[in-house]
């Protein structure tokens, strides 16, 4: 059985190197580099406009939690967002993991952490707060979602709207570690509804909005 992609996929990538210049492999990197360090300058400018801010919370808490999520953040980016060795990125199976289990995995992270402090399992937050931290998570995810969507433009021409939405989860993630330092709301239902739930907002959005910029199209596409 031939390894090579079906012919209509190989005509559409043939297609969209001869609409545009393929620059060189280190003026791509570049490219790629300085989106990110932009995205991520972005994001901790405007940690550092808001100002970090404990509350009542315990200090430990407040790190324990971060240096739990981080890795999840890491590893939604890794496994979502670089392409690895193929031009269309990681592996299905990959992406789906990091849109369907980085949600799960943030709420089961929260619940380790507050197991050990479980005076947080209790606050006095409302709905209305859960949409506050809602939109700060969305309005922080900007500066790594414009620099994820860079990194995969024009590069999917089989699943962007699965790149598109793995895109969004990862920079919803490195997002919601951020809001963690700001907001002090810490029960089950704010974290749920005011932290995690943002990551499956900006998965949906990103299916739609970023996949239209890392999909690869034909000139009559």
């Amino acid at each position: 059985m031939s390894s090579l992609p079906p012919p209509d996929l190989r005509s559409r990538i043939l297609d969209a190197i001869e609409r545009e210049p393929v620059p060189s492999r280190a003026a791509r990197s570049r490219r790629r580099a300085l989106a990110v360090v932009i995205g991520f300058a972005s994001l901790l400018t405007a940690l550092a406009v808001v100002g970090p801010k404990m509350h009542a919370r315990p200090a430990a808490y407040v790190a324990a939690l971060v240096f739990a999520w981080l890795p999840i953040a890491a590893l939604a980016t890794w496994a979502g967002v670089t392409p690895g060795r193929s031009m269309l990125g990681r592996p299905v199976a990959w992406r789906v993991a990091v849109v369907t289990l980085t949600p799960v995995a943030l709420m089961a992270a929260w619940a380790g952490v507050a197991m050990i402090w479980p005076a947080m399992l209790q606050d006095t937050s409302t709905i209305k707060r859960h949409f506050i931290c809602d939109a700060a998570t969305l309005g922080f995810s900007i500066g790594p979602l414009v620099a994820f969507t860079i990194v995969r433009r024009a590069s999917d021409p089989v699943n962007p709207r699965l790149t598109g939405a793995a895109i969004g989860t990862a920079a919803a993630t490195w997002a919601a570690v951020v809001l963690h330092l700001i907001c002090g709301y810490t029960s089950g239902a704010h974290m749920l509804f005011g932290h995690v739930a943002p990551v499956v907002l900006l998965a949906l959005i990103g299916s739609v909005l970023t996949a239209r910029t890392v999909a690869i199209r034909t000139k009559t596409g």
